[in-house]
């Protein structure tokens, strides 16, 4: 084996693991815009009233056809 093969195959190695870093990084950010997007959206949406207890509407289902 020579030099210049050992060479090549120790830069293909680091190419290969700056590539995996690159890959987490992006996957890191996609999911942290992922979370703030979800948290805007939740956010955004209004929050519903309880009916109240003395409220007749939806005590009753009538199963008769």
């Amino acid at each position: 084996m020579s030099l210049s093969s050992v060479g090549a195959a120790m830069g293909a190695q680091s190419q290969q693991q700056t590539l995996e870093a690159v890959n987490v990084s992006l996957l890191k950010q996609s999911q942290n815009q992922q979370k703030e997007l979800t948290g805007q959206l939740l956010q955004s949406v209004a929050p519903t009233s309880a009916p109240s207890p003395e409220s007749n509407l939806g005590q009753h289902v009538d199963v008769r056809a």
